[in-house]
């Protein structure tokens, strides 16, 4: 018998975000305030080069945007159990309410969101991602229902509805983007405790095993999923993993970054991207910074290449989050007029348009970091 699905309940986390705030539709940046925003209605050169003083000042300086968490632990907790279009998840919002009072006690910055809209589960991302950049150590858990689609997952929020694979991009929140947001800290990870929606009929290009292909230089994404778990069984192991991550952190007081991966990954038949760092989550005393421990040195032969300075990208990134809707739109039609871009108009920057700016970089004989330089803005940007 087919079950209507229930009502979600609202929005509990303590920062109160709203599930029925408009979504900017800009993945993983800082909201956009009206006070801030540009006022694009005429993409005028001169416009971007008021933004480009702006970045090309950062860069310059070499400043990077200073949250007020540094040194800090962070964690940002996303559980969404009621789902207005889907069968209810099964792992449930008592365990993120557990794993929140546990990471609180071990001196974490914290914050839960239940039953998140997709406006409030953005909101609660760009909040999160203010907190990392300077953090010792930053950790992300998802709970609920889960997708995959050119090569990475999508958490779904509360109200998400998927008609197409390419409704996730802007319905779904990556977890390629939340492991890059992570990946700011010194060390951390992404835990997603996945289960499964229903659908009346398969989607094409929509997989329900866990797809990955971000950077786990120095944090690890572990999915409580995989192939070798049938179907019938994910709710089962996302449930299993729940547990184990909160006997961890109850009952082993010096508990460490890589036993809490393997707890998210079903000790070992879920799925784990990366290496975790080994860092020490017991609660820090007071004025003792908390510190990874030391790794082994590669010989010169073994060592890894040095990053290269463009890969510093916060000030490329600053200059992102200070545009316009109407100007992203604009440089995806750019992107898609020169044979780079494939995906929806959306004003979302997605992996399909930082894939799409990455060729663009590529072609034109520059660094493909993804990000756009002011430069590049302004000729994408340029009206005919």
């Amino acid at each position: 018998m087919k079950m209507a699905p229930a009502e979600p309940r609202p929005s509990r986390d303590k920062a109160s975000y709203s599930n029925a705030s408009p979504d900017t539709g800009v993945v993983g940046c800082g909201r956009i305030h009206r006070a801030s925003t540009l006022r694009a209605s005429t993409l005028s050169l001169a416009t971007v080069a008021a933004v480009a003083g702006v970045a090309l000042t950062l860069i310059c300086a070499g400043a990077a945007v200073q949250p007020a968490h540094a040194g800090a632990r962070v964690a940002m907790i996303l559980a969404s159990e009621d789902y207005q279009n889907f069968k209810r998840s099964e792992v449930g919002l008592r365990k993120a309410e557990e794993i929140l009072d546990l990471l609180r006690a071990r001196g974490f910055d914290a914050a839960l969101v239940t039953n998140p809209a997709n406006a409030a589960a953005r909101a609660a991302l760009r909040d999160f991602a203010t907190k990392v950049a300077t953090a010792d150590v930053a950790l992300a858990f998802l709970l609920g229902h889960g997708l995959s689609s050119v090569g990475q997952t999508f958490f779904l929020p509360s109200n998400a509805s998927i008609d197409r694979s390419t409704d996730l991009l802007s319905r779904g929140l990556s977890v390629t983007n939340i492991a890059q947001i992570v990946g700011r800290a010194q060390a951390g990870g992404v835990c997603f405790l996945m289960t499964t929606p229903n659908f009346p009929k398969p989607i094409d290009g929509v997989d329900v095993k866990p797809q990955f292909d971000g950077d786990t230089k120095n944090i690890a994404v572990a999915f409580s999923n995989s192939t070798k778990i049938p179907i019938s069984r994910i709710e089962a192991a996302a449930g299993l993993a729940a547990n184990d991550v909160v006997n961890l952190l109850q009952k082993q007081p010096n508990a460490d970054l890589r036993q809490l991966i393997a707890a998210c990954g079903s000790q070992q038949q879920g799925t784990v991207y990366g290496s975790a760092v080994s860092v020490n989550l017991a609660a820090p005393e007071k004025g003792r910074p908390i510190e990874a421990e030391p790794e082994k040195k590669l010989p010169p032969s073994a060592s890894a290449p040095q990053p290269n300075p463009v890969e510093n990208n916060t000030a490329l990134e600053t200059l992102e989050r200070l545009l316009d809707p109407r100007q992203v739109r604009r440089i995806q039609t750019r992107l898609a007029e020169m044979g780079f871009y494939q995906g929806p108009i959306d004003a979302v920057i997605g992996i399909l348009t930082r894939n799409a700016i990455k060729e663009y970089q590529r072609k034109t004989g520059v660094a493909d970091t993804g990000f756009l330089t002011p430069e590049q803005l302004a000729a994408l940007t340029k009206m005919p």
